[in-house]
């Protein structure tokens, strides 16, 4: 029994030094690379546990490609949010245009009035509501963020002008 102790406790002193050792592996791994900065690969191979303990090439190899999958994993999930979450921009928009037809169609038959100006406010809202549901949703990402920006500017700048002539009538 003690001498499993005394195997435990020198296994527990070693452990660090060999990691901090087996960064040499990771270093000397990444100076092989003739195709990568030298930097990023110390870099991110040093902070991941599994490629900063591996004791050769194929253990950092093994952990680069683990990392790789997470991350692969990760963006696929992220890119998964993403459809689902301009799908539903695109509901916005769809409906957005749908509203617009209809004061279109107000506007050519002389209808200056406050509902027509209410419908052209509420189509309005629709680049916002689809930048919110961007930055809100599970993704965090808007990668139509300057369409959506462009789109609120003209939908604001023609209901300005509608509320113009409705309120000069």
């Amino acid at each position: 029994m003690a001498q499993a102790v005394a195997t435990l406790i020198l296994a527990m002193a070693i452990t660090p030094a060999l990691a901090i050792n087996n960064s040499s592996v990771v270093k000397a791994t990444c100076a092989a690379l003739k195709l990568q900065p030298y930097d990023y690969c110390v870099s991110v191979l040093s902070n991941d546990t599994a490629a900063a303990s591996a004791i050769d090439a194929h253990g950092v190899a093994t952990a680069a490609i683990n990392m790789t999958a997470h991350k692969a994993a990760s963006l696929s999930q992220v890119i998964t949010y993403l459809i689902d979450e301009l799908n539903s921009c695109r509901e916005i928009y769809n409906s957005m245009e749908a509203t617009l037809a209809s004061v279109l169609t107000d506007l050519q038959a002389g209808q200056f009035n406050p509902a027509v100006l209410a419908k052209t406010e509420d189509a309005s809202e629709g680049p916002t509501n689809c930048d919110i549901l961007l930055f809100e949703g599970k993704s965090h990402k808007d990668p139509i963020l300057d369409e959506n920006g462009g789109t609120n500017t003209l939908a604001r700048l023609a209901t300005a002008i509608v509320d113009f002539i409705v309120m000069t009538r």
